[in-house]
């Protein structure tokens, strides 16, 4: 499949990738402007700068952060990548960030006060995320209508792991209402940068891609591509799992020594997610698809460009 110049379906991919890039940096302005309107209001001693960017829900950032990690979620999910574990993975992604944004971080009711960001949060969760459920499960009958024989072999893998973790999500919700608002945001966001952090690397990893007229390649070589990938793969990773055990552990033992622990793994985290996008976008602006979505896109029987 050479794509041409013009060609809808490439300037449709482009335009989801470049969204996703600028989705990051809207959220990140928005964010800068709060810090800043804070700093200047509070009195010296307050906290004007919050302990994560989740906290920021309760805030005038809250239509922003949800509509752009809504919005962010959805391109993911809507761009196709390598057939098999990166296609699941990005798919998976975009439900968990879409769900990061929907069920808040969960807040001190004294930190809250009265203000109308932190009003009838139970509520409003069980709203979003119950109406996701349902609507999600008539897209997944949907989508596994075509594919049920997949469900009896091997290659029916990702559709019981999207239905388990559908169901799961349900039983969850109804059945530990409190434990879900507790833990849910944090449980999301981190399976959310993990598999971030498993398209990376696949990418890194990915040895299909040439130098013939089918991929076509801006910027740099492919190897120079992959080795990018993998230190970005492996610098995420990193941060994830040393952010987190450091939260862990001053929250744990020295906990007013720096509140702000988590704001900075996720600003971190989100910020190298949108270089090694951005790349990507830069790497396949010619030819549009990854060279094994492309080639798979001929082997698959009815199948699209996955």
């Amino acid at each position: 499949m050479v794509i041409k110049q013009g060609d809808p379906a490439r300037l449709t991919y482009r335009y989801l990738r470049i969204a996703i890039v600028a989705g990051v940096l809207v959220l990140f302005v928005s964010l800068t402007m709060q810090i800043a309107a804070d700093h200047g209001r509070l009195d010296s001693g307050e906290e004007w700068w919050h302990a994560s960017i989740s906290a920021y829900f309760y805030s005038p950032v809250q239509s922003i952060f949800v509509g752009t990690l809504v919005g962010i979620g959805t391109c993911l999910i809507a761009i196709k990548g390598r057939h098999g574990a990166e296609e699941v993975l990005l798919n998976f992604a975009g439900m968990f960030a879409v769900l990061v944004a929907l069920i808040p971080t969960p807040l001190d009711a004294a930190m809250c006060g009265e203000e109308p960001y932190c009003l009838d949060v139970p509520e409003r969760v069980g709203n979003n995320v119950g109406t996701l459920l349902l609507v999600g499960g008539v897209v997944l009958v949907l989508a596994t209508w075509p594919r049920r024989r997949d469900l009896g072999g091997r290659v029916g893998w990702d559709l019981w792991l999207t239905w388990l973790t559908w169901a799961g999500t349900g039983v969850w919700l109804l059945a530990w209402p409190a434990s879900f608002l507790e833990s849910a945001h944090y449980t999301a966001a981190v399976l959310l940068f993990a598999c971030l952090v498993a398209v990376a690397w696949i990418n890194g990893s990915d040895h299909a891609i040439t130098t013939q007229a089918l991929d076509r390649l801006r910027g740099m070589s492919a190897r120079a591509y992959r080795v990018w990938y993998r230190w970005i793969a492996a610098v995420m990773a990193a941060v994830l799992v040393v952010g987190m055990a450091t939260m862990v552990v001053l929250d744990r033992f020295l906990p007013d020594l720096f509140p702000q622990t988590l704001f900075v793994v996720e600003t971190a985290m989100m910020l190298i997610f949108a270089l090694y996008w951005a790349l990507q976008t830069i790497q396949f602006w010619d030819t549009g698809l990854p060279a094994r979505a492309q080639v798979e896109d001929v082997k698959v029987p009815g199948g699209t460009a996955s």
